[in-house]
């Protein structure tokens, strides 16, 4: 990288802060906002997820049963 495109970069940033500093709450807010996609997951970490739910139906199933049993 030379030193004019480090100078361009530098300038840059300068503006962008200049107008970031000039924009209304509301205004800097939608600016900031942008999409971000969703994550393809692999094996270990689908593996992980689907455990936890499964953990949690269980556990669903186990307090629900609790519920009936103690209110009889």
């Amino acid at each position: 990288m030379t030193a004019k495109e480090k100078r361009e970069i530098v300038l840059a940033q300068a503006e962008r802060d200049l107008i970031l500093a000039s924009l209304e709450r509301d205004q800097l807010a939608a600016f900031k906002k942008h999409d971000i996609p969703r994550r393809r997951l692999k094996g270990p970490e689908l593996l992980v997820l689907w455990s936890l739910r499964i953990y949690l139906l269980f556990m669903l199933a186990v307090v629900v049963y609790q519920v009936l049993h103690v209110a009889k």
